[in-house]
Order: structure tokens, then C-alpha cells, then sequence
């Protein structure tokens, strides 16, 4: 007898719970599967009798066979551990999803390498289980462990009194030798050097760059240590803000665009002007490279920043003055709660041990960002000698460059581990031990087998149309009302919109797919859908209303269904934000989605930036703004220390602004009353 893998996964549901009656939406559920394929194995399995089925009002429920002949039989072969084997993971976990940032493959395997061996060798404590997606770029970590962490952090910090010291030591010293490795990278000459030599150099840079992540999620632990001892003897809420916000404003980059900024309004743009912002961005260009998919920046755009300083900043010498006494004075606020409260030496500690861990977040991640630009020469060079280019080399981690580079991968084996992760790619640590997905199909499957996003709110919303052109594919969604906003789309997206017109073309191309909420088989996007081929679902009606942007959506245009797997949950035709005022002020501009440095390029002078947090290299972008919305509302923001600061209008705890605004929509920032009006 042939069991196809759906009907196996159906039946290991029904061998788990064998008293037990589902009805088809609970199977597709559970197993995660298309319910097509559900609902044809569902038909096949009564087909064979190893199922039944009887109707109880308006469902129609399946349950086993208990006369059939080979049930036990059947079960032996289902129970069998094998690689078909699926077992629904529900409820075990409960993720919280730490960040929303591209990283490749390298940077992925470091990270749960860090989490996993390397703290535990520092700290005797582990995070085991770990997520990420190359789809939607999610990294999520299940709550407990995260929690489990903290007490693990708390305990070492109370039975060790110079625990905190030497771990901020320790951290600093593993950041700064990993970037003075690197650093020596750009003096190689590289094209000369053997196999050997080559996997040297990469090995020794991986240990270096894998010890760093083992900071990377501990101080999660510490600082939420400090934050619940504070909050004990803390409960003003307004003096809980002002000593768990961060205090300093120390930003080497930003200070030194002001001296030059400084040198140009004296001297004006000349020779000499262009040799210090020469070195100036050779010394800061790194600063996006968080992500080795980002570009570094460029002598146009800090001479831009430099610009924009002298626009808004009459001294930039006394600028730098300024910043310094922003922290001055936060720090005689805080010595005036101490005072107020008769603060013991333990409340003083753990304040000031807690903005030293702010602070080591900026060390962290900036030698990470340094690391990866100063490393890509050898990368690159790792990469060229196995034909991969400069983006391909991206998707592959340093031991299995090194592994290849020995002859232990072969040249095929590395082209098809290509085509399956260009097809997308995800990363699940379980207990330590890392298992690669490939394959859009097979990423979906394991969100909702490990329930990694609750699918609840995501599979209510389904859109159905007709089919224009057969196909399927995945992606997220970019919503277009008018013909300004077709830059939205990126290679990949999925083009929704009412009707497409000839001037949609160049979006349509880029499109892995195209919803239109009208339009028959003659309409404009059925006929360019059929021509370029692009899996195309027309007259759904109501899929501009239904979707949002950036939704993950799979696009089945075989069956006429769009079908959401990750939703932005937004109110729709929101037309006022609320948010929190860090300060006062009324302006009017162009928004402008920031969501990490690595976007700074595309900021405009008088635009209003939305973004999900700041970060301390957001600085310098903040003189060229003229107000911030920053979607977090934490303690521990830097957006309330730069609002102030710059005395620029901002709000901040928005939450959803981003993913409600478009780009270059005009908008009202009213800081004075904490709203964000829209005018659409």
C-alpha cells in the first residue's frame, strides 16, 4: 500500500489521538498543509477504509477505522521514525521574536553557534532553541529560555560582586580583538594565497567573530536583571524613565561630522575639506554593514550629512558642547532622584551597571558591523575560487566555505545547495542542533508546525479571485492606490492593487506575482501576466482592503486563493496614530520608513522619520529630519535622549507606523499632542 506524505502526516494526527474525531480546518491546522492536499488524502484514506466519516450539524467529522484489517500494521509503519515522520509541535514553545533584520547565512550560523556553545562555555547557561527566516527575516527565541536566562544572569550577578565588571570587560576586549583581526584582513593579498592559507584566515576570523555573539543575547538577561531590581524600589513612573533611559550621547562619527562641519563653515568646501571627509568616511562607512546585504556609505553621503548640519546648526563646536551637557544633565536628574530616595550603594550599582550594558550594545554591535565590512575582502575571495559571486557567497556559512575550499563539499554539491536556497532558506535551533530549510513550501510547513507565528489571525484572511495566469509564489505584499507609489515594489514582492494600467509594467515585471481587486480575462494585468508569465489572481474585489503591506502571503493561482501565512495586524484606513511625546513641537513633511542605517541613503532634508527604534548611529540622520516617529515605546529607548537633545519634535510608541504610512506620504507630526495625522 502507498501512503503519500500528506496522508501519513493526517494519520500520525489521528494514531496520537485515536478516540478522537477532526474535522478537515482543524487537519489543515495541525499539519500545516494546503487544504486541497488535505482534503484529496482525506478522500483517498475513506477511499481505502482506513478512515470513516459521519456529519454532525454543519461539519463533517474523520476519525480511524477501528475494524479496518491492517490498522495495526498501518500504525507501525506511521509511528516508524523516518524522515516523513511529522509530528505537530504545538503549544511547546512560546516565541517572542527578538529582531526584524536580513542576515545571511554566515551571520545566522555565528549567532546560534554564540547562543549555544560559546555562552555556555562564558556563563555556564545556553539559549538551545532558535528561528530565522530568509523570507520575512524574523529572529524569534521561545520566552522561557530568555527568562530562564535571566535568573541564570541574576544569580550570578548577586553571588559575584565583580561579575558585572569583568563580563563588560570581557565583552569589550572579544569585540576589539575581533576588529583588529579584521582590520589586517585589508593588507593581505589575498589572490595570492593557497587553499590553505585562505581557510586559515577564515577560520581563525570565524572563532573571533562566533565569541562575540555569545554577547549577543546575554545581555537580554542582565539588563532585564536590573530592570525588575530597580523597579522594587522605583515605582514613580516618571523617575522609572529617566534612570532607565540611556544617558550618554557619545557618538565619535557624529562628533567628528561636526568638527568638520565646523572646519567647512570657516573655511568653506575645499581641497583640505575633502581630505578630512575622505578619511572620515573611510572611518565610518562600515556603520551599515550590520548586515552584510547592506551597502556601506558612501563620501556623498556623509558630505550630504556634513550639509545638513550646517543647515540646521548655527555652531557646530558648541553642537558637540550641547550633546555633552544633554548628558550632564540627565545625570544631575538621576543623582537628584538618588538623593531623593536616600539610594543605597546597591540602587546607585545597579543603575549604573544597567547604562553600561546600554552602552556595551553600541560596542557590540558596532564591532559586529566593522567585522563584517573589514572581513568581505576574504569572503569574496573564498567565494570567487568555488564560482559563487559577491551575492551568491552570501548564502553559504564559513565552515562550509572552508569545507569546500578543502575538497570536502564539491563544486556540485555547493551549486545545488545554490538553487535550494535561493529559493529561500531558514535556520531552526532545537536543543542545540541546527537544521537548515530550503524552499518556500518547506519554511511555511515549519512556522506553523512549531507554531513560530500563531496562525489564527493569519489564516482567517484569504482572498479568492479568478485565475488569469496559473502559478504559484511567495512573497510579501505591496499595496498600490496610485501610480507614485509603484516604487514600493521590489523584485520579489507581490504587486496588489485594484486595476494595473500600462504604466504598472515596470513594477509588474518585478513582481513574483499580481492581485487586482477588478478586472476580468481580457483586463490589462491577465493579458502582461500571461506574456511575462507571472502568477496572476484577478477580480477578488476586496484584496486591497483584505491584505496589508508587507503581509507574507503565498499566492495560489492554480486554485484562485491568496492565502496570508505571516499578517501585519494594522486597523485598516487608520488616519491618526497615538503615540508618546518626547518633544513638543508641530511639523509637516514627507515620511521617510527608516529601518536600520541601512536605509540612511534615502533620507531627504525636511522629512519626518518613521522607524521602529533608534539606535545610537541615527544621530547624525536626526540633523537632516524635521521630526521622529519611533514605533517602540522602551525605557531603555535612545529616542527619548535624541529627541531632547536635538530638541526635535518626536513621538515614540506608535507601534505600527511603519507599516501603515508609505514612503513619501505627506504627514502631520503633532509631538505637542503625542499624534500622527494622515491625510490620505
Amino acid at each position: 500500500m502507498q501512503l503519500s506524505i500528506t496522508s501519513k502526516k493526517i494519520l500520525s494526527i489521528f494514531f496520537s489521538n485515536p478516540n478522537q474525531k477532526f474535522f478537515i480546518n482543524e487537519l489543515i491546522r495541525k499539519t500545516g498543509l494546503y487544504p486541497n492536499s488535505v482534503q484529496r488524502s482525506l478522500l483517498s484514506l475513506i477511499k481505502q477504509d482506513i478512515l470513516i466519516s459521519s456529519r454532525s450539524g454543519r461539519f463533517r467529522f474523520y476519525e480511524l477505522n477501528a475494524s479496518y484489517k491492517y490498522l495495526t500494521e498501518i500504525k507501525q509503519i506511521i509511528t516508524e521514525k523516518s524522515e516523513n515522520t511529522f509530528v505537530v509541535e504545538e503549544n511547546k514553545y512560546n516565541w517572542v521574536k527578538i529582531v526584524n533584520r536580513r542576515t545571511s547565512m554566515s551571520f545566522s550560523m555565528a549567532w546560534t553557534d554564540g547562543l549555544f556553545n560559546k555562552m555556555k562555555k562564558i556563563y555556564g547557561i545556553s539559549i538551545q532553541t532558535s528561528w530565522y527566516n530568509d523570507i520575512t527575516y524574523g529572529v524569534y527565541h521561545p520566552k522561557e529560555e530568555l527568562m530562564m536566562l535571566g535568573k541564570a544572569m541574576a544569580q550570578k550577578i548577586t553571588q559575584n560582586k565583580n561579575f558585572i565588571n569583568s563580563d563588560i570587560r570581557l565583552c569589550q576586549k572579544t569585540c576589539d580583538g575581533l576588529v583588529s583581526f579584521s582590520r589586517k584582513i585589508s593588507s593581505l593579498n589575498l589572490p595570492n594565497f593557497t587553499n590553505k592559507q585562505l581557510i586559515n584566515w577564515l577560520r581563525h576570523f570565524y572563532q573571533k567573530y562566533a565569541n562575540v555573539f555569545a554577547y549577543i543575547a546575554s545581555p537580554h538577561g542582565i539588563e532585564n536583571f536590573f530592570e525588575s531590581q530597580i523597579k522594587k524600589t522605583v515605582t514613580n513612573e516618571k523617575e522609572l524613565r529617566i534612570l532607565l533611559s540611556p544617558i550618554s550621547t557619545k557618538d565619535k562619527e557624529r562628533d567628528e561630522a561636526l568638527i568638520i562641519a565646523d572646519y567647512a563653515k570657516k573655511h568653506g568646501f575645499n581641497k583640505n575639506f575633502y581630505k578630512l571627509l575622505d578619511k572620515h568616511c573611510q572611518n565610518y562607512c562600515w556603520l551599515p554593514l550590520f548586515s552584510i546585504y547592506a551597502q556601506p556609505l558612501t563620501q556623498e553621503y556623509f558630505e550630504s550629512e556634513i550639509k545638513n548640519i550646517l543647515d540646521r546648526v548655527k555652531n557646530p563646536k558648541k553642537e558637540i558642547l550641547k550633546l555633552h551637557k544633554e548628558e550632564l544633565r540627565v545625570k544631575r536628574q538621576i543623582q537628584k532622584i538618588f538623593t531623593k530616595l536616600n539610594a543605597n550603594r546597591f540602587l546607585i550599582d545597579q543603575v549604573n551597571f544597567f547604562q553600561e550594558y546600554i552602552s556595551l550594545r553600541t560596542y557590540r554591535k558596532n564591532a559586529v558591523s566593522q567585522a563584517q565590512y573589514y572581513h568581505l575582502p576574504l569572503f569574496y575571495e573564498a567565494g570567487n575560487r568555488l564560482g559563487l559571486n559577491k551575492v551568491d557567497v552570501k548564502l553559504f556559512s564559513h565552515e562550509e566555505l572552508i569545507l569546500a575550499l578543502s575538497g570536502k563539499l564539491s563544486r556540485k554539491d555547493i551549486k545545488s545547495l545554490l538553487t535550494e536556497r535561493n529559493k529561500g532558506w531558514a535556520l531552526l535551533m532545537l536543543n542545540g542542533k541546527v537544521k537548515i530549510f530550503t524552499g518556500t513550501k518547506n519554511i511555511i510547513e515549519t512556522i506553523e508546525r512549531y507554531r513560530i507565528i500563531a496562525p489564527s489571525s493569519a489564516m482567517q484572511r484569504v482572498v479568492k479571485g479568478s485565475i488569469a495566469c496559473r502559478g504559484k509564489a511567495t512573497g510579501q505584499v505591496k499595496i498600490i492606490k496610485k501610480i507614485s507609489e509603484l516604487s514600493k515594489v521590489e523584485k520579489g514582492d507581490i504587486l496588489v492593487t485594484k486595476m494595473t494600467t500600462p504604466d504598472y509594467v515596470v513594477a509588474m515585471q518585478k513582481a513574483a506575482a499580481i492581485v487586482t481587486d477588478e478586472g476580468g480575462i481580457t483586463c490589462h494585468a491577465a493579458i502582461v501576466s500571461r506574456e511575462f508569465n507571472i502568477p496572476c489572481i484577478i477580480g477578488t474585489k476586496n484584496a486591497t482592503q483584505i491584505l496589508s503591506d508587507n503581509d507574507l502571503v503565498e499566492v495560489d493561482a492554480l486554485a484562485g486563493v491568496v492565502r496570508v501565512i505571516e499578517a501585519v495586524e494594522v486597523t485598516e484606513d487608520i488616519k491618526v496614530i497615538p503615540g508618546k511625546t518626547i518633544y513638543k513641537g508641530k511639523v509637516r513633511g514627507k515620511a521617510r520608513i527608516i529601518l536600520d542605517a541601512a536605509d540612511f541613503n534615502k533620507i531627504q532634508s525636511g522629512d519626518i522619520l518613521i522607524t521602529p527604534q533608534t539606535t545610537p548611529e541615527y544621530l547624525s540622520a536626526l540633523y537632516r529630519v524635521k521630526g521622529f516617529i519611533a514605533d517602540e515605546d522602551s525605557l531603555t529607548s535612545h529616542s527619548v535622549l535624541y529627541g531632547k537633545a536635538l530638541r526635535l519634535p518626536s513621538i515614540m510608541g506608535t507601534e505600527y507606523a511603519r507599516n501603515v504610512i508609505q514612503d513619501d506620504e505627506e504627514i502631520e507630526l503633532n509631538a505637542t499632542n503625542g499624534l500622527v495625522r494622515r491625510f490620505v
